[in-house]
């Protein structure tokens, strides 16, 4: 996903668009990943937006200073709201990026490690192999715990804004539209969730059938160790991923009690 970046140009065109009526129709389009503003439709992808002003002045009526102050501090909002949701979606799009990577690398790793079953001479380099594998998802459990971090810093910041907002009559229908998707969206990781825990019950038995089916010769205390260590490794992978969807799920639930 490419960044979105809101110009000097796209503040200045909205807010001189808004001042011009009480109920001010805009329309936002998308070039080369960056959001734009405009009275006129910019492009096919336009999307019409209408600000609706609090307790609207006569036309040609100089507005109050509080309520001018008003509808520029909703501006404000409105637009950091977008930046905050794009900003989260990058960070989304990182956590599963390393998961991916994450998954693939063990994925790698234990083939290799399986090719060192019927090898007595491997059994060590298997027990190795296995500590690399926790020690991959170790890392990736970092990385993706750090965006995670910055995704609940943005959505602190989201929070604030919200309740920042006028409480309109469109910001009702607003609500309840969002609170509709948080449901489903929830009801989505928690399948997730379920899906892992599957999985990794999964992968487990095939570990341990791998130990009762292994040559007397060849069960000996590092390929013990090693089988040891692939299972702690295999569930702290399928720990960390359960994590990130349990952490949407916290935050999902934390932003329904808003509305």
């Amino acid at each position: 996903m490419k960044p979105r970046f809101f110009t000097l140009f796209t503040l200045v065109c909205l807010g001189v668009t808004l001042s011009k009526a009480a109920n001010a129709a805009i329309y936002q389009c998308e070039k080369n990943g960056i959001v734009e503003f405009s009275q006129q439709p910019c492009g096919k992808d336009a999307k019409l937006i209408t600000v609706k002003e609090q307790n609207p002045t006569l036309l040609g009526s100089p507005k109050p200073v509080s309520e001018s102050s008003d509808v520029t501090a909703e501006i404000d909002n409105y637009i950091r709201l977008k930046q905050i949701d794009a900003k989260i979606a990058e960070h989304n799009n990182k956590i599963d990026s390393y998961s991916e990577r994450m998954n693939n690398e063990i994925a790698a790793l234990s083939s290799q490690a399986d090719a060192q079953l019927h090898n007595l001479v491997g059994a060590k380099k298997e027990a190795a192999i296995a500590k690399q594998m926790s020690a991959v998802s170790e890392r990736y459990n970092l990385l993706i715990n750090n965006e995670q971090r910055n995704i609940d810093r943005l959505s602190t910041e989201k929070s604030q804004l919200v309740l920042q907002s006028n409480d309109t009559e469109q910001n009702e229908i607003d609500h309840f539209i969002r609170s509709e998707q948080i449901k489903r969206e929830i009801a989505e990781h928690k399948d997730k969730i379920d899906r892992y825990h599957v999985e990794l019950n999964q992968q487990i038995k095939r570990l341990e059938q791998q130990a009762s089916t292994r040559p007397t010769n060849l069960v000996d205390a590092s390929s013990d160790q090693a089988l040891s260590d692939k299972m702690s490794a295999v569930t702290s992978k399928f720990n960390t991923l359960i994590a990130v969807e349990q952490r949407q799920i916290d935050r999902l639930n934390n932003e329904l009690t808003q509305y």
